[in-house]
């Protein structure tokens, strides 16, 4: 049960930090709550899960508002999920993908709940509508209204490793050599570069489109990047990403959504506070 409590405040918050949190703050209400009495623990669970990150996005909401550049979620590690896994009855790896959470964000909080437990997890509507204390047609309508909010971008499939990993290498290649343009032949000409530092770093406040204003970027932050930088490839939400350290401290973690065989977006977490798991 944790893993599907887990991946449901995961992608209501977009904060593994906050995701953890709730359900473990879930699980001691459920203790508090004396749980032999309690009929439906999973419904229960979900239940109190969903209220804590209504009520977390709630007393939130402005710090997003004033948040400094572009928001990303946190970037998960999904390297020990397989097909053994207890999570992969529940979520499949397109839907951890940065992406995809990011469509999410354009949800309210409610319908996100609603999208979530009835697109992942399969929940009827009844169920649904007694977790959120609605009737179960108004939640069949904020479903409805979620799903072509979304669009058919949400179906998309991650590119397979054979695509990827050869990209991650090229990247890495240009970016220990110092050699940018060597990303020229894996970015598309509209690729954007979303970059979160939230004024911390020395990230980009806007997008960055096309590939020689990106290659700009790169050019500019490469003398400030520490001499000791290492890269590693690592399975960050479903598919190859790049995780950057100094030392034992990570200090950015890249991943990316390819699209016809090509990087469409880079997305590159360098906000400490949203690394604080890597560097636990």
């Amino acid at each position: 049960m944790k893993p599907l409590l887990f991946s449901l405040a995961y992608q209501m918050m977009g904060s593994v930090a906050d995701a953890e949190d709730i359900v473990q703050d879930a699980f001691i209400s459920l203790h508090e709550d004396q749980s032999d009495h309690i009929q439906f623990i999973k419904a229960y669970m979900c239940k109190v899960v969903t209220n804590k990150c209504l009520n977390k996005l709630k007393s939130t909401s402005r710090q997003r508002e004033l948040y400094v550049g572009p928001w990303l979620p946190e970037p998960l590690v999904t390297s020990g999920v397989n097909s053994n896994d207890p999570l992969q009855l529940y979520i499949s790896k397109e839907m951890l993908s940065t992406a995809y959470l990011l469509l999410l964000q354009q949800l309210t909080a409610v319908e996100r709940v609603v999208f979530l437990l009835r697109e992942l997890f399969h929940y009827p509507f009844q169920d649904i509508a007694a977790i959120l204390d609605k009737s179960s047609g108004n939640c069949r309508q904020i479903f409805y209204r979620a799903k072509k909010s979304i669009g058919s971008s949400s179906s998309s499939k991650l590119a397979p490793q054979e695509i990827a990993s050869p990209m991650m290498e090229e990247f890495i290649n240009a970016i220990i050599s110092g050699n940018i343009n060597r990303m020229l032949a894996i970015l598309s000409t509209e690729t954007v570069l979303y970059t979160d530092g939230c004024g911390k770093t020395n990230a980009a406040l806007r997008p960055i489109v096309g590939q020689n204003l990106i290659i700009r970027y790169f050019t500019a932050i490469r003398p400030e990047v520490p001499s000791d930088f290492t890269c590693d490839v690592v399975e960050l939400n479903g598919n190859s990403g790049i995780v950057i350290k100094s030392g034992e401290l990570t200090f950015s973690v890249i991943t990316f959504h390819i699209k016809d065989n090509v990087i469409s977006d880079i997305y590159i977490v360098m906000n400490p506070e949203k690394l604080r798991h890597f560097n636990r």
